[in-house]
């Protein structure tokens, strides 16, 4: 299976054998939201590391979900490895659901450096595990090449702040609409306010608690008039929808 390439198994629950408890649709509807976490760190790591995504319910064909499944050769409907079985058995004895760093090799003998997140529903009872392999016997130059390979390959990057408070996102997000503002003409200050405010609004940095606040306090205007701004922005909004 090559970089990129995902397959899933269908929604449907297997049938109750063995004295094994068949899964409702919460553990089912639980474990597909873990499928784009899949998908996700597949296309983030590259071919060399395989995320699996198991089912409890049928320990004989567990994986419902697999992104670069070449690291083991599994696919989907592989059984669950007698080490998943060993966490699944001790899972009440867990000090924390996430088991590893740990080191193993596959059937190939190829080494893995591996973690294991298991998943419980809301009752506790665990119903599946997420599982990250990295190939360790890929030469490192080529798992760096392949991981800065996506980002090569396309111009565009993406400009993310990395706040560490929400005093901080907020002024972040604010000089860079005033900045905008500031770069749209010859603008009265209060056409320029009303810009930074929806520019803000359209960036839902208003859904963080306190950001009226200091907003109007780093504009040096009053909490009334960013009210006033954002109900403008608000139904602007909704007008072009």
């Amino acid at each position: 299976m090559r970089q990129g390439e995902f397959v899933t198994a269908k929604a449907t629950g297997h049938t109750s054998t063995g004295g094994r408890v068949k899964f409702g649709a919460q553990d089912w509807a639980i474990l597909h939201r873990f499928e784009c976490v899949v998908d996700g760190f597949g296309q983030l790591l590259g071919s060399n590391c395989e995320i699996v995504l198991h089912a409890l319910e049928d320990p004989s064909r567990s994986v419902i979900r697999i992104a670069n499944g070449s690291v083991t050769g599994r696919t989907i409907g592989s059984p669950m490895t007698d080490f998943g079985m060993q966490i699944v058995h001790n899972a009440d004895k867990l000090e924390s659901d996430v088991v590893g760093v740990y080191h193993t090799r596959s059937n190939r003998g190829t080494p893995l450096k591996s973690v294991t997140v298991l998943i419980r529903n809301p009752k506790g009872r665990p119903i599946g595990m997420l599982c990250i392999n990295m190939d360790l016997a890929v030469p490192l130059v080529d798992f760096a090449r392949e991981l800065l390979a996506s980002a090569q390959a396309t111009s565009e990057t993406t400009v993310e702040h990395f706040p560490l408070n929400a005093t901080d996102l907020i002024s972040s997000a604010l000089e860079e609409a005033m900045a905008e503002a500031n770069h749209g003409g010859r603008l009265s200050a209060r056409e320029k306010n009303r810009l930074v405010v929806a520019q803000m609004h359209g960036r839902g940095v208003f859904r963080v608690k306190g950001a009226v606040d200091i907003v109007a306090r780093k504009m040096g205007i009053s909490r009334y008039t960013v009210y006033n701004y954002l109900r403008e922005a608000r139904v602007d909004s909704a007008l072009e929808q």
